[in-house]
């Protein structure tokens, strides 16, 4: 049983650690995914982290819960409070997003494509419906053009 919580633990840090450079919204946006001291959680850092349209998240697996947690703060003050599950190589996240005094649901699926490519969509619930609102994808970024 330990073997089982150990393992799900640093699934997320094992898929998807590295540096990435993610296409999104006609910009490339380099990305860092680290394990944190202890292996318990996961930072991704995204954006250039000096300008406000950047951010930091901490992702990690709440076995209470039975789900991952994804706290994702922007520091224009936006904030998402997700939870997610995981089948496979795919990570489905839903709970609320917050911005300015907006808040927003839906879903974000996470699908490392390849080792290389991680692929995600996003759906927003209108009219109490899950409407796709777009997607975007991320690669790995090469060593030598990111050597964090």
């Amino acid at each position: 049983m330990m073997a089982l919580v150990l393992a799900a633990v640093s699934a997320f840090a094992q898929a998807f650690a590295g540096s990435w450079i993610c296409h999104s919204q006609q910009l490339l946006v380099p990305w860092n995914i680290a394990a944190a001291p202890g292996g318990n959680w996961t930072t991704v850092r995204w954006g250039d982290q000096g300008s406000a349209s950047s951010g930091i998240a901490m992702v990690g697996y709440v076995p209470a819960l039975g789900k991952w947690v994804y706290r994702d703060f922007h520091y224009d003050g936006a904030y998402a409070d997700i939870t997610g599950v995981q089948s496979g190589d795919q990570w489905r996240w839903t709970g609320p997003y917050y911005a300015g005094s907006q808040q927003l649901n839906g879903d974000i699926v996470w699908t490392l494509t390849s080792r290389d490519r991680i692929d995600r969509t996003f759906r927003s619930v209108t009219n109490g419906k899950l409407t796709p609102s777009g997607s975007d994808y991320c690669v790995r970024a090469p060593a030598a053009a990111n050597p964090q």
